[in-house]
């Protein structure tokens, strides 16, 4: 008798501890987590959630990026297994961040990949913009206490490159470098001349899929434009060819002619201090 006693005892225990048996290890992760994208184009990323076989009634998915790469043009496409948005989608293109909280009813959701949104970002400049997730995101299991359970997060990674060019070849003398960014507002250029080349149309901007327009800026094969204000800017370039104007070719050029702030150096005993 004492015996089956335990042996209820034991399984009662079991099965009161079984459904969160594996609480650790939720997780959310970002799909696609790698790609490559042009300039001034758009691609998609979906946030997703893996319970680890555990029921979840409620996420909160707080995300960053680079402000200065990426920007969000839509926080929300496709759809959702959230039900209930406890908060309206936020997100903030100069603060480079956006958040997601809501959950669902009882008795929850046990899922491999659900999926939270699906941001839609504008590539605003060439480089490396990695997404993460920020500390303050949170899955919570369906135990009415609202346990935190995410253990682990993946980030994003994606390159950000300039539209391979499909019109001639063009070359800087003043500004050589594609990512560096310049005191010299005055800038050169100069591109490979085709034989049969009879023409050329360009155009400064600071839009990254702009196009010149049909009108001819002569035969030459090389131009200065100067005074240039900050920021970045895009030489955009196409031939003519028996009659015909060619593809576009780009070129980047980031100017920053500012000087920085003056600051004054304060000597007071062994410490000193910037103002």
């Amino acid at each position: 008798m004492k015996k089956a006693l335990i042996i209820l005892i034991i399984l009662a225990a079991y099965f009161t501890i079984a459904p969160f048996a594996d609480a650790a290890g939720a997780s959310m992760y970002l799909s696609p987590p790698t790609g490559t994208f042009f300039v001034g184009g758009t691609f998609d990323v979906s946030i997703f959630v893996n319970t680890e076989k555990n029921s979840i009634n409620a996420i909160q998915a707080d995300l960053k990026f680079p402000a200065d790469l990426l920007q969000v043009t839509s926080p929300t496409a496709g759809s959702s297994f959230v039900e209930i948005w406890t908060a309206q989608p936020f997100y903030s293109n100069e603060d480079g961040v956006i958040s997601f909280k809501g959950g669902v009813p009882a008795p929850g959701i046990n899922t491999s990949s659900g999926l939270v949104s699906t941001i839609t970002f504008r590539a605003k400049a060439q480089g490396k913009a990695v997404i993460s997730f920020a500390d303050s995101s949170q899955i919570l299991l369906a135990d009415g206490q609202g346990t935190n359970i995410l253990k682990s997060t993946g980030i994003g990674e994606y390159n950000l490159t300039i539209k391979p060019s499909e019109g001639p070849k063009i070359f800087s003398s003043t500004h050589p470098s594609l990512t560096e960014w310049s005191k010299n507002n005055n800038s050169s250029f100069y591109w490979v001349k085709d034989w049969d080349a009879t023409d050329f149309s360009y155009v400064l901007d600071q839009d990254p899929q702009g196009v010149p327009d049909n009108i001819s800026e002569g035969d030459g094969n090389s131009v200065t434009l100067n005074n240039i204000t900050d920021g970045v800017w895009y030489f955009h370039l196409k031939a003519k060819k028996q009659n015909t104007w060619g593809g576009v070719s780009n070129y980047p050029v980031q100017i920053d002619s500012a000087s920085p702030e003056a600051f004054k150096l304060n000597i007071n005993g062994s410490l000193a201090s910037f103002s």
